[in-house]
């Protein structure tokens, strides 16, 4: 099946992936082992994927296998040999590897067999500085997850980095994520085998647009061994499924602008677990959204805690509600969390430990402040729910099959006067029934026993309007005059934002300097910023300073606003246009033509469309009684583009930075 414009994104099960006609792995070459590094390994490659980025993957192989554990079951073995060609000092961030791990302690991750070697080309001859064990760092350890490092010793330009290792963990859930496509650097050849017992059923997402130089898969027997954690073991002998992957001369992935996620398009396999074979029946294993519904319904740190009669959220009831009717009563919630907990992370939607913790510490995750919005939404009455998904930096959510570790962020759904809102007390610069724009990216999922469901969050349907009049009393001298701007819900929320964080004497700070000398900003001033359901208003007085005296005055009525470059520039484009929501931007001028002057010159009026309906370009000028009047005015009605239509996109733009780039030109009057 294909999802999205431009994204080529399959997925079937794994136990069916057998022969079914292809020759059989045994008489192909088996995983590819890499010889030792030579003198001719530095020669100067000739292949037309190098590019300027400052290395190459020679070859990136990973195998990802199973051996019996100690509870009687399996445990996934993950290898990996990576070799690189160091051609510059802008990737010498490459020597540094990074290994994450999930180490609980009932059953952690385990990283073995770290090998690594820099290798240099010296007077013909190739040396070896091998990384030393001592010098393997746990880098941090967060709430059972911890990230092991190395840094190989030696690089420099020229250098080829060599590195193996392994990791064995006894989770089952999803395996390794194998990614042929680098988002910066190009690769020879990327590789992976995987070899699967038939007691294990995984489903298989391949996403990108390359070929496989090698895709086959084959099936034969083979024995584990296993142990009940007391000595006691047995031999189960089993039919595995083998797959074997291969991508050559694979360009580095080309980041593009407005494109939220790169790893979305990449060329990568994920597996995740569908069920499993214990000898005698199959149990799945969130196979479908309603069985992952029930399961998470289920779980402590989840749904199962929010219905418990908890007298810390009764208490927090208490310092929130002050009366009125509940929807009323529903923001003094909303607005009770949102000034009163911080969150600290905005990518785990679990609760860590308990709601108690939570209200104790006035801080948490996005799921730990989200889930108590919730609850205490019921709380007061209200059918509440949380609702599931994956934000638009963490790549795309699943509607046909629910991978649980894409999800990344947690909302709360609740009926309020008849009618559904979504909140986010997480994000306190948000108003009420209001989501930041990075949840706009498609597929959610409402987690209910009783309304679960589907909803889709899509950025076209997300409408920004923006307002921007600018009014000029020009003089000889060069003029003074008033900006001002309303933003839009999304605007005005990503300001709070800065704003919060830098201070508003930093944010015109950064407006002075982009004007430069020519022109001088006073009496700046933000309103609406503590009323987070009000549109922000940005305004200030300003005075121009050049074109004083001179016969003829160049004018562009663009001031602080229009399109100073196309966004667009390249030829063509292989992947989708994301941008964060579809707007409507208004941009009025007014200017009284200073005495002396006439009018030498107007751009003329003009309108474009995109598509038909996809957008509009309006262009409206004329100059009347002393006075020059502008309306300007461009909307997109749509946020997402395919890559069909990016050769029209990117023309519409250039129409309209060439006419905003027009000047207006004035000439002194003369006796």
């Amino acid at each position: 099946m294909t999802l999205g414009p431009g994204r080529r994104l399959t997925i079937s099960m794994f136990f069916l992936l057998q022969l079914m006609g292809l020759r059989c792995l045994s008489q192909d070459k088996e995983l590819r082992q890499l010889s030792p590094v030579s003198a001719a390994d530095f020669s100067t490659l000739s292949t037309s994927i190098i590019d300027s980025s400052g290395a190459v993957i020679l070859a990136d192989i990973g195998e990802i296998g199973f051996v019996g554990n100690d509870h009687n079951w399996f445990s996934n073995v993950f290898r990996r040999h990576t070799r690189i060609k160091i051609l510059n000092k802008k990737a010498f961030d490459l020597a540094t590897v990074r290994i994450p791990l999930y180490q609980p302690s009932e059953g952690p991750e385990k990283l073995d067999k770290v090998v690594a070697s820099t290798y240099n080309l010296e007077n013909g001859q190739v040396t070896e500085i091998k990384l030393d064990k001592k010098d393997i760092f746990e880098d941090w350890n967060r709430k059972e997850h911890t990230e092991m490092s190395f840094t190989l010793p030696g690089v420099k330009e020229g250098s080829i980095i060599d590195y193996s290792y392994t990791v064995i963990s006894p989770y089952d859930a999803v395996l390794p994520t194998w990614q042929f496509q680098s988002v910066q650097f190009p690769s020879l050849w990327s590789e992976v085998m995987v070899e699967i017992p038939q007691a294990l059923f995984y489903i298989v997402v391949k996403q990108g647009v390359h070929p496989y130089a090698v895709d086959r898969g084959s099936e034969e027997g083979k024995s584990y061994h296993m142990t009940d954690g007391h000595g006691a073991g047995t031999t189960v002998d089993a039919r595995v499924t083998k797959h074997h992957w291969v991508m050559k001369d694979i360009p580095a992935f080309k980041v593009e602008g407005y494109l939220f996620c790169p790893e979305s398009y990449v060329d990568k396999i994920d597996f995740q677990l569908a069920k499993t074979y214990d000898g005698e029946e199959y149990h799945d294993y969130y196979n479908s959204w309603a069985q992952a519904t029930e399961q998470l319904m289920s779980k402590d740190y989840f749904g199962a805690t929010l219905n418990d009669d908890n007298p810390t959220v009764d208490d927090c009831i208490k310092k929130a509600v002050r009366g009125g009717d509940v929807d009323a009563q529903a923001r003094e919630v909303y607005y009770y969390l949102t000034r009163n907990f911080t969150c600290d992370n905005h990518q785990n939607i679990y609760i860590q430990n308990s709601l108690s913790d939570v209200v104790r510490k006035h801080s948490g995750t996005v799921g730990d402040i989200n889930l108590l919005l919730v609850a205490m939404l019921r709380k007061i009455g209200l059918t509440a729910d949380p609702v599931v998904l994956t934000t638009r930096e963490e790549g795309y959510n699943l509607a046909t099959y629910p991978v649980l570790d894409r999800l990344s962020y947690v909302i709360a759904r609740a009926l309020i006067g008849g009618k559904v809102v979504y909140l986010d007390a997480a994000r306190p610069k948000l108003g009420f029934d209001q989501l930041d724009a990075d949840c706009y990216n498609g597929y959610a999922r409402i987690i209910s026993r009783l309304d679960s469901g589907s909803v889709y969050f899509e950025a076209d349907s997300l409408r920004e309007r923006k307002m921007t009049a600018v009014y000029i009393n020009a003089t000889e001298e060069g003029g003074e005059g008033t900006w001002v701007s309303t933003l839009g819900p999304q605007e005005s929320y990503e300001l709070r934002e800065q704003v919060s964080k830098e201070g508003g004497k930093a944010f015109f700070k950064d407006i002075q300097t982009q004007y430069g000398e020519d022109l001088t900003i006073s009496d700046g001033g933000i309103d609406s910023l503590d009323q987070p359901e009000e549109p922000v208003k940005v305004h200030y007085s300003f005075k121009i300073h050049s074109g004083a005296g001179e016969a003829t005055i160049y004018l562009n009525p663009f001031i602080g606003a229009g399109m100073r470059k196309n966004p667009f520039v390249a030829s063509e484009r292989k992947y989708p246009i994301e941008m964060p929501y579809a707007s409507d931007e208004t941009y009025v001028f007014t200017m009284l033509i200073p005495d002396g002057y006439a009018v030498e010159e107007l751009p003329k009026s003009a309108r474009a469309t995109l598509n038909g309906s996809d957008g509009t370009f309006d262009y409206l000028i004329g100059a009347q009684d002393g006075m020059i009047q502008l309306r300007c005015r461009l909307k997109l009605n749509r946020a997402n583009f395919g890559p069909d239509d990016y050769g029209s996109l990117r023309d519409f733009y250039t129409l309209v930075v060439k006419k905003e780039a027009e000047s207006i030109v004035l000439k002194k009057k003369t006796n």
